[in-house]
This record gives structure tokens, sequence and C-alpha cells, in this order.
């Protein structure tokens, strides 16, 4: 019997979605070599600048400007692609804002990162509880995306509305809601 005093709020529960786990990364990146056989980037893999452009663009920028766009937030996103080889001078690794949520604890792989957040931007696209509940909730806030090209990782730094938001859309998924306690 449960106990009436333990009820989570949906919004407790789209609060502990993010950051995602260690394990969850390394069970996603297994299957997506197991089953996809896509194997994680190396060090030099993605020495191509056009490549990586490319690869941010479309699945991380232009998610963020369409999928996430019932959010309110302002376009100019902030990405930071470090240590690569084409960029004279490296920048600096950024930090997170006081009021960003990190997406994962530890950077994920370039390429899982990258998908991973493409499709946790199309499924709160999809999902009208996140339209309903958090539509301009992020108004005048922008991402934080740091691409660090020497492991190669990706890191995404949230604000905490479009945080709650994704994790809305995750808690309240038919199926990936049970993984959500």
């Amino acid at each position: 019997m449960k106990n009436p005093n333990t009820t989570q709020t949906r919004r407790d529960r789209a609060a502990r979605v993010f950051p995602l786990s260690e394990l969850t990364l390394a069970t996603l990146e297994a299957r997506l070599f197991l089953e996809q056989d896509v194997p994680p980037a190396r060090p030099g893999d993605l020495n191509d600048a056009t490549l990586v452009a490319g690869l941010l663009r479309d699945t991380v920028i232009r998610p963020a400007l369409q999928n996430l766009a019932f959010l309110g937030m302002d376009q100019d996103h902030r990405v930071v692609v470090r240590n690569a080889h084409w960029i004279p001078k490296n920048p600096e690794r950024p930090r997170k804002p006081e009021t960003f949520v990190s997406m994962f604890q530890r950077p994920a792989g370039l390429l899982l990162g990258c998908l991973l957040f493409r499709y946790l931007a199309a499924l709160t696209d999809q999902s009208a509880n996140a339209h309903r509940s958090y539509r301009n909730a992020a108004a005048g806030l922008h991402l934080v995306i740091d691409a660090n090209m020497g492991k190669p990782s990706l890191q995404a730094y949230l604000p905490e509305p479009v945080a709650l938001a994704m994790g809305h859309a995750v808690a309240t998924h038919f199926l990936l809601g049970k993984g959500v306690m």
C-alpha cells in the first residue's frame, strides 16, 4: 500500500529526469552500437569542421529553434566547439550558469549526445502536456552547448524551464515515463 505522503507532483517527476546518468548513457551507447552498428566516435574521427558544424546544426541547433520554439527562447544559443585542430585559438570551457541544468551527469559521446538531444527536443514538441504547461516559459533564455572535440563529447546546459519541459515530456511518455520514479 502506498503512503499518501510520498506522492510526487508532475514537477518533481520532471525535475528528476536531468541530468541523465552515466548508466543511461552507457546503455544507450551500447544499444546504438549493438543494434544500429554505430560505434562511439574516437578522438580524431571527427576532424572535419564541415561535418561537425553540420552535425551540430542538424541535431542540436535546428531542433532547438524548431521543436523548442514554443518555449519562447532567444535564438542566440551559445555553442562552444573546443579542442578542435581547425580552430586556431582554443576557447575556454563554458561554465554552467547558475539556474541551468546539465543534460548529462558527465559529457556524453558526441554522436549519442547529439542524437539524444534531437530525440528529446522532438519528443518535447510532440507532448501536449509540455506545450500546455511550459509555453513561453523560457522567454529571454538560451542554451549553452559545449562540444569538446578532444574526446569527442557533448554537454548541454539547459535553462531550468527547458529542462522541466523536456523532463515533463519524458515523465508523461507512456513508455519512457515508467523509468522516472
